[in-house]
């Protein structure tokens, strides 16, 4: 995949839905499908082109119809997009996320709890 930037919300909701379908390639029908309360056929077909040209989905028929696989996991976009929202908003710092979380109230005590248990297990990794 080339560096991308970014993905737009839209175009982010259908690679959401390619990979969560249950397997693999992904019909353009299911994801028509499951999108159609959102969309209409011709611009979720689209943004599925979109994507492949992004280099997030390769695009293969089978038959008539377009079979997409994606390129880029899901867990690989989210880690990338945490690092850019970190740089961009809290100037990489951690603790200023933290704490915005926390002020705004999105930040449950068992949140806390989990993430307090989380880091001093990565601290024991560490050594």
């Amino acid at each position: 995949m080339r560096e991308s930037k970014r993905l737009p919300d839209a175009e982010l909701a259908v690679m959401q839905e390619v990979w969560s379908a249950p397997e693999r390639p992904v019909p353009s029908a299911w994801v028509t499908e499951r999108l159609a309360d959102r969309w209409k056929t011709t611009s979720v077909l689209t943004f599925l082109s979109r994507l492949c040209e992004k280099g997030f989905l390769q695009c293969d028929k089978q038959g008539k119809m377009n079979v997409y696989t994606p390129l880029v996991s899901q867990d690989d976009y989210g880690e990338r997009e945490s690092v850019s929202l970190l740089r961009r908003f809290y100037r990489g710092s951690v603790r200023d996320l933290v704490a915005s979380l926390s002020h705004t109230g999105a930040l449950t005590r068992e949140d806390l709890d989990e993430l307090r248990d989380f880091l001093d297990e990565q601290g024991r990794d560490e050594r």
